[in-house]
């Protein structure tokens, strides 16, 4: 499935083993190829049951991975709390935004230096079950954890064939302007229609693939509410495509922006969400030049005049005032 990859971010903390397996053959089977993890999630065992699942079909698919962020110690305790805090968070209103709220503070230690980094490798390799990542990626780092000895530590990893590219995914939308984040050779980060103005001061780089999360943001009160600014419904309005409803835009946006050398990464552990998002996939493909011109047509609408977007076909390097090391400028448009 062109266009989309399948978030593992809650494989084995708000999402059980069974239900996650599921969800993931489910994906597999309706062509999406890409899979998205990270060391620490699943508190350390979600790369471990992506690996299992993908026992003889690596060669079929593409990964990310991630490290930096450090999963806490397996304990018989933790795993307790897990099931039973996944029992209860599943009946509350608002149980995925506590569940996101606590394993936020248990994931709280960071290590970024290049020992870390190679052993969380061969770990990513190993629980994998392949001999090569696609695509690694440092995972929210600020500004000063991308130091050069680690950029040297990763570009040799890619020297011996153990990962394609490397790259950063950030939670803050400035690292991406950093003069270091030039040198990254893939970029992860938030993009849907309620993060407008953190968009438009985002830079990018043509030629690196960008994986943007949570297309639907905060859900669909979020979505709606940012739909109802005149701005973004008169670019909508502007392309014919008056008659999408939120679920169907906010997915569109987030492939629009995504463009065709990169990818739109989100959760999906029910059948009939995956199917959903696969339909929208299929939807905004039909759509054609429309669809391909619906973010920057919004990023226009929204993004002030004095803004990075005006460097919008400059080269990055220009926009930043650095000298880049690879080829590079704007892909929102």
């Amino acid at each position: 499935m062109s266009g989309l990859g399948f978030g593992c971010g809650a494989m084995l903390g708000r999402v059980g083993r069974a239900q996650a397996l599921r969800a993931l053959e489910v994906a597999y089977d309706n062509g999406i190829t890409h899979f998205d993890v990270a060391r620490s999630y699943g508190f350390g065992e979600a790369e471990m049951l992506l690996g299992q699942f993908l026992r003889g079909k690596q060669d079929r698919v593409t990964l990310t991975t991630k490290f930096g962020i450090m999963p806490p110690r397996a304990t018989s305790s933790l795993g307790f709390a897990k099931t039973a805090a996944r029992t209860v968070l599943s009946r509350l209103p608002g149980g995925r935004q506590i569940a996101r709220a606590a394993a936020r503070k248990m994931l709280s230690h960071r290590d970024y230096s290049p020992a870390y980094a190679r052993a969380c490798l061969e770990t990513s390799l190993r629980q994998l079950g392949v001999e090569r990542l696609d695509n690694y990626l440092v995972h929210d780092p600020g500004e000063q954890d991308l130091s050069e000895e680690l950029m040297q530590c990763l570009d040799d990893a890619r020297r011996d064939g153990k990962i394609g590219r490397w790259g950063i995914a950030v939670d803050r939308h400035p690292v991406l302007s950093c003069p270091p984040a030039l040198r990254a050779q893939a970029l992860l980060y938030e993009a849907n229609l309620n993060v407008l103005d953190a968009l438009c001061k985002v830079p990018q780089a043509e030629g690196r693939p960008v994986f943007l999360a949570r297309p639907f943001g905060g859900g669909g009160d979020a979505i709606d509410g940012a739909m109802r600014r005149p701005p973004i419904r008169q670019a909508v309005q502007s392309l014919g495509l008056g008659h999408l409803d939120d679920h169907a835009l906010a997915m569109h946006f987030a492939l629009s922006q995504a463009g065709p050398t990169g990818m739109v990464v989100t959760s999906m552990f029910t059948e009939a969400h995956l199917r959903q998002n696969v339909a929208l996939v299929r939807q905004f493909h039909a759509l054609g030049d429309r669809g391909l011109a619906l973010a920057p047509t919004i990023l226009r609408a929204v993004c002030p005049a004095n803004c990075p977007r005006d460097c919008a076909r400059k080269p990055l390097a220009t926009a930043l005032g650095v000298a880049a090391a690879v080829p590079v400028s704007l892909l929102l448009d």
